[in-house]
């Protein structure tokens, strides 16, 4: 069911709810043509399809319309036969985008889908469909395929009746070919009435997501919102973590959105803090460490991130958007608005209608409708216009089987209905005190309008082009700054670790130093005392000979890796493989030990690259540590 705003009083009721921040659900405003109180979107399928999580209302364009619009913040009014989904909450007018009017434009079918779209994402972001209602069962079944541009998928149940998943009430905004597949079987909440399936889950716990994601572990992350100083990570579509400037770049020069943009997927280090809380890091993650698979968002999805998808943000694709449609503002008098409606229907008249009529005007006057007598001051009846002295050419149609006098009453029925629409333009213009020429000024000047605005909406689509391409390459240069800030962060461009070397007579001690200067970069602040650089360790005759021949970012990994075994938290970091050699190449053959009892241990430094680097290390048995050598992924001997 829907209400009807018929009074002053009703339209005053409607704008305080609007406004009213504790409204419980969307409010739907649906507005007919001026001149009728017939809607042309379905508000009966609003009715049918929200209404049980959404209230719609009716409004007739004209004075109504415009005293709910004077009630509204500017450009959240309805009219000219367009509808409006409110959402709810205190900033229920703090983003026209939110809350769009929906034009018919020809296609009443497609404003009314908006609409419910809108709707149903505004019930969704309220929690309305946590609140099972009694229709609501729990069914099983697979998914067959998506519909209307994959923002639909459809679910063939177990018992052999079809459901629907809506992606506005699975994680919204990600797409539903994100977090579903073909094929791929799901359970979930269907309402029966609507056959609408919710199959989102509940977000995973933090120790269900450390039990996944090991400390030091990889995985992707999706970019949700970025500022000068912080961005907000998400792991799941419900699950955000906040990261500021120094978990991304070391440089306190960086701007976190230099950085990131709004939609990138990321790889991101998982760090368990000592209380038990999560954390992110960018840093210093390298390319060539492993990726753990990101989590599914739907039971038995497939993971809801990949790497080089970001999600861009929607850009609905209408032409009309900003079209001007015809709304009596305050000042505009009545007769202006009328001259301003007859002039706009009359300029959407087709030539075939305009000769049609011509044709007509000079049949029978007796078959012509009586006119209203002029007023005083006023002119006579307008009569017929004239067909445009320019050509036209029909459409050809498809051909038809041929029956008996079928063309002549169809062409009959449309010169009828032509005839009906003129004459009743006629009149509004008779009412309003228009002649002939203030007909054809009228005419004139709407096809004036409407031709710049077709040059208006190719330079839109135009300057749309440009801006997304703008944005991808902004994307790709956000990307490639972020990877440089953190292969480059502990060595700038030009080399600082030959100055550095040349500036120590003993190798030893300049190895020493940029451990150190490693270990400030890769372990933050605040877990220092959880992982202090030992004071003592020592570091083998071939250490130091092992670096030669490594470029720069070779050097960061090896002292990376360094500092991870000697602060012990390689045994945390699984993209290490820390491991024992053995004495042979067999998985029974007994570990490598050394006279005094040391064990002889492999981490690696490099990942899917050609002769990756790993670092060998003897493991003494009072916990103490030896560094031996860097040495190539095929390299066995201590």
């Amino acid at each position: 069911m829907y209400t009807r705003v018929e009074s002053s009083t009703a339209v005053q009721k409607l704008a305080i709810g609007l406004h009213d921040s504790a409204r419980d659900r969307p409010w739907v405003v649906v507005s007919s043509p001026f001149g009728t109180s017939v809607p042309e979107i379905g508000i009966d399928q609003l009715s049918t399809q929200i209404g049980d999580v959404a209230k719609v209302f009716l409004i007739e364009t004209g004075e109504l319309t415009r005293q709910l619009g004077d009630l509204l913040p500017p450009q959240f009014q309805v009219y000219g036969s367009a509808g409006r989904s409110y959402p709810i909450g205190p900033d229920a007018f703090a983003d026209l985008s939110r809350s769009r009017l929906r034009f018919t434009h020809g296609d009443p079918q497609h404003a009314t889908d908006q609409l419910v779209t809108d709707a149903l994402a505004h019930a969704h972001q309220a929690g309305l469909f946590a609140l099972a209602p009694a229709s609501v069962i729990t069914v099983t079944g697979t998914v067959k395929g998506f519909l209307l541009g994959g923002s639909r998928a459809l679910v063939e149940l177990d018992d052999g009746g079809m459901a629907t998943v809506w992606q506005e009430l699975t994680y919204p905004p990600v797409p539903l070919d994100w977090t579903l597949v073909p094929g791929q079987r799901v359970q979930g909440a269907l309402d029966a009435p609507t056959h609408r399936l919710n199959v989102e889950v509940k977000p995973p716990t933090n120790a269900a997501i450390a039990t996944r994601f090991p400390n030091g572990s990889i995985t992707l992350a999706l970019v949700q919102k970025v500022s000068a100083q912080r961005a907000v990570l998400a792991l799941h579509p419900h699950l955000s973590l906040t990261i500021t400037r120094a978990d991304i770049s070391p440089n306190p020069l960086d701007k976190v959105d230099a950085l990131l943009s709004e939609g990138d997927v990321v790889a991101a280090r998982v760090i368990h803090l000592p209380s038990g809380a999560l954390h992110l890091c960018l840093s210093d993650v390298d390319d060539d460490e492993p990726v753990l698979p990101p989590l599914s968002a739907v039971r038995n999805g497939p993971p809801w991130l990949r790497e080089n998808r970001p999600l861009l943000p929607v850009v609905e694709d209408d032409e009309h958007a900003d079209e001007p449609v015809l709304e009596p503002a305050s000042a505009q008098s009545p007769v202006e608005y009328a001259r301003a409606q007859a002039a706009s229907e009359l300029a959407e008249t087709s030539q075939a209608e305009l000769v049609a009529l011509a044709a007509m005007a000079h049949l029978d006057e007796s078959f012509r409708p009586p006119r209203p007598s002029p007023g005083p001051g006023r002119s006579h009846a307008i009569r017929h216009p004239t067909a445009p002295a320019i050509p036209f050419r029909v459409a050809p149609t498809p051909a038809q089987p041929a029956q008996p006098h079928s063309a002549l009453q169809s062409t009959q029925l449309s010169l009828a209905e032509a005839k009906a629409r003129i004459t009743r333009l006629e009149a509004q213009l008779v009412e309003a005190g228009a002649t002939d020429s203030d007909l054809a000024k009228l005419r004139e000047q709407a096809r004036s309008a409407q031709l710049q605005l077709r040059d208006a909406l190719v330079e839109l689509g135009t300057l749309r082009h440009t801006v997304a391409e703008l944005r991808d390459e902004q994307r790709t240069q956000k990307r490639m700054l972020r990877e440089s800030r953190r292969t480059v962060a502990a060595p700038p461009a030009s080399s600082e670790y030959e100055t550095r070397r040349a500036q120590w007579e003993d190798a030893s001690g300049w190895v020493r130093h940029e451990i150190l200067l490693a270990w400030v970069d890769r372990v933050p602040e605040s877990d220092r005392e959880e992982w202090p650089l030992p004071h003592s360790y020592v570091l083998s005759d071939r250490f130091a000979d092992s670096l030669s021949g490594l470029d720069d970012g070779q050097l960061a990994k090896a002292f990376k890796a360094s500092v991870d075994v000697l602060t012990g938290r390689v045994k945390t970091l699984t993209g290490r493989h820390l491991h024992a050699l053995r004495q042979g190449a067999g998985a029974a053959d007994p570990h490598l030990l050394r006279w005094d009892g040391a064990r002889c241990m492999r981490v690696s430094i490099e990942q899917n690259t050609p002769a990756a680097r790993r670092m060998h290390f003897w493991q003494k048995p009072d916990g103490g540590i030896e560094l031996i050598r860097i040495v190539t992924h095929d390299d066995m001997e201590a």
